[in-house]
Parts: C-alpha cells; sequence; structure tokens
C-alpha cells in the first residue's frame, strides 16, 4: 500500500495529540523521517491550529472564585430552606390537636401560653427569613 500525503495529513492530528496506536505512530513517524519538508508543513500548520482549536483554560483565581460563590449561594439556600421549614413548623402548631379520650384537645385553647410562644417563633423565623432574602437581593 502506498502511504500518500493525504493519508498522513488525516493521521496527523491523531499523531499530534497522542491518541493513535503505536503502529500508526510508527508509520506517521517513518513517513516524516522520509519526507521533512511535509513534516516541517505538518507542524507548522497544526501548531496554528492548535492555538484557536484549544481555548485557554479559565484563570484559577477565577475558577476558585467561582467555586467559592456557588458554594456560598448553596449555604444560603440551605440555610433559607431549614428557616422556612422551621417557620412553617413553629406557625402551625398553635393550631396543632390532640385526642385523648375521645375528646378533642386544641393546644390554643388548652395551653395559650404555649400557643402564644410557638406563634411567636413562627413570626420570628419569618422575619428572620425576609431580612436574609432582602440582603441576598441586595435591596
Amino acid at each position: 500500500m502506498n502511504i500518500t500525503k493525504d493519508i498522513i495529513t488525516d493521521l496527523y492530528p491523531l499523531y499530534a495529540e497522542r491518541e493513535c496506536s503505536a503502529d500508526t505512530r510508527a508509520l506517521v513517524e517513518a513517513y516524516l523521517r522520509d519526507h521533512p519538508q511535509e513534516a516541517q508543513e505538518l507542524r507548522r500548520v497544526w501548531s496554528a491550529a492548535g492555538a484557536t482549536r484549544n481555548p485557554a483554560p479559565p484563570a484559577p483565581a477565577a475558577a476558585l472564585a467561582e467555586q467559592e460563590a456557588l458554594r456560598r449561594a448553596r449555604r444560603r439556600v440551605r440555610g433559607n430552606a431549614w428557616i422556612m421549614g422551621l417557620a412553617i413548623f413553629f406557625s402551625l402548631a398553635p393550631w396543632s390537636v390532640n385526642n385523648l379520650d375521645g375528646r378533642v384537645h386544641w393546644l390554643f385553647l388548652e395551653h395559650p401560653a404555649q400557643a402564644a410562644g410557638y406563634g411567636l417563633v413562627g413570626v420570628a423565623l419569618w422575619a428572620w427569613l425576609a431580612v436574609r432574602r432582602r440582603r441576598a437581593a441586595g435591596i
């Protein structure tokens, strides 16, 4: 089989990226040794194309800052979810009921001070959540 310049041109990207088999690598190297003019041209074209083909990786400082911002956002969302869950619980707790001996016991009727305490904690949590959201929005 006759190895032409077109075959080597097709194989050169794999050769340059070291993604070909050992046999293909040996074939390309043998051809480039026998044809130094074409080897020089392929290297020049490939190195010029490589600058535009592979974009530069992001700057490490920018990547780290982006990861830290993502971590902070996740932490804030997780915190807001916990606060909201507790706010819902403490807002609904005063309306809780218990059925003992076939009789319904309402917390706000049987223990109004405890129900008021739960309600106040719920209101405080809702206020805290509102403040956190306003700060995050920059308002």
